[in-house]
């Protein structure tokens, strides 16, 4: 068996590969293009939640605002109807000290601290059976 290599072989070869250099420049060209607009997208999405989460910050701080606020009115509707109860002892006390403001009892919890500042205590979740070691897997070392 002969093999003959004519100049008519390497003249077709060397055409395949130039013709699918143009081919393969504009599939580059292409995926750039593709990529940038991706990335200019991604900095659009990233800047609108960014303004989304500032406006949601702000609205959470007026909903603070107003609970903080109707907490203290309700808190002060208590001190006046006890007040106007027969609260002699007050209004002796803000006569005594004209000059302090009439401020709402504070309700004493269990120790005698200030309801306000102690906090229920939260329970612990128990672990879920999937994170038990298993038995039969435990090793020992000696």
């Amino acid at each position: 068996m002969t093999v003959v290599y004519s100049a008519e072989c390497k003249a077709i070869q060397k055409e395949d590969r130039n013709g699918l250099l143009p081919v393969l420049i504009v599939l580059f060209i292409f995926s750039y293009v593709i990529l940038t607009a991706l990335v200019v997208e991604q900095g659009r999405t990233i800047e609108a939640q960014r303004g989304l989460i500032r406006e949601m910050l702000s609205d959470s701080n007026q909903l603070a605002m107003l609970k903080a606020q109707a907490a203290r009115e309700q808190a002060l509707h208590r001190s006046t109807g006890s007040a106007q109860n027969g609260s002699a002892q007050t209004g002796s006390a803000h006569a005594d000290h004209p000059g302090t403001p009439l401020s709402a009892p504070k309700a004493a919890g269990k120790d005698g601290k200030p309801a306000s500042k102690s906090r229920p205590m939260k329970e612990a979740p128990g672990r879920p059976a999937s994170d038990l070691q298993d038995v039969r897997r435990l090793t020992n070392k000696i």
